[in-house]
């Protein structure tokens, strides 16, 4: 694993770089690419450590992480220091919003987007969230949506793009409307593209089963 930390004149060049584990003060989030294995399977977790990850089926759940992990949820949450939170995606968007005291990691694809999974996320933390990860995740470059899904969950033009007669969306650019709305600006995106990098599993591609893993944790 690399470590980076914030002190840097260049966060996102380490990142990009990387492509590892990257600290923030006292939160550690790291993702897997498509070399280190499919993360559903435990022996390819060539970490050491034991991550909690939750019962995934795209919802708008969000549960603290002490809750029953076999119940359907997307995300988690802790104030607990050392305790691993993950989710598991090949496409979707992996999110991480912290403070230095409190994290949520949440599985965003569209439906939890559009169900407010983001708003849920933060509905569990004491002090507002200061800052924001986006992890790799199908982009605007490759997510093709047909017309009819824009119009039936009225998406405005500037969060799609048109292109030979194809619509593509950001979720990412959802996304973040979604957090600067609630107060959170200090958003760090690594603007990696699941489907056509080369370096993530993507479910667009056919990777029906693999999955990278991002977690997080606070520092004891």
């Amino acid at each position: 694993m690399f470590n980076y930390h914030l002190n840097n004149k260049n966060p996102l060049y380490a990142i990009i770089y990387a492509m590892k584990e990257i600290t923030f003060g006292s939160v550690v989030i790291g993702f897997t690419e498509k070399e280190d294995g499919n993360q559903r399977i435990l022996e390819n977790r060539k970490i050491s450590f034991n991550v909690l990850i939750p019962n995934q089926k795209h919802t708008n759940l969000v549960i603290s992480a002490k809750n029953d992990l076999l119940q359907e949820a997307d995300g988690l949450y802790t104030s607990e220091k050392g305790l691993v939170l993950g989710v598991l995606t090949a496409d979707c968007i992996p999110i991480v919003l912290f403070n230095q005291d409190e994290l949520s990691v949440i599985h965003a694809g569209w439906r939890g987007l559009f169900r407010g999974i983001v708003e849920k996320a933060f509905s569990f933390f004491y002090k507002k969230p200061t800052f924001c990860f986006i992890g790799p995740s199908i982009r605007v470059c490759c997510y093709e949506v047909g017309k009819d899904f824009l119009e039936q969950f009225e998406v405005e033009s500037k969060y799609y793009i048109q292109r030979d007669g194809r619509y593509f969306l950001s979720l990412q650019d959802i996304a973040k409307e979604k957090l600067r709305s609630l107060g959170l600006d200090n958003i760090q995106d690594v603007n990696q593209c699941t489907a056509c990098s080369g370096k993530y599993f993507s479910f667009r591609k056919g990777d029906f089963d693999d999955r990278i893993l991002s977690y997080a944790y606070i520092k004891e």
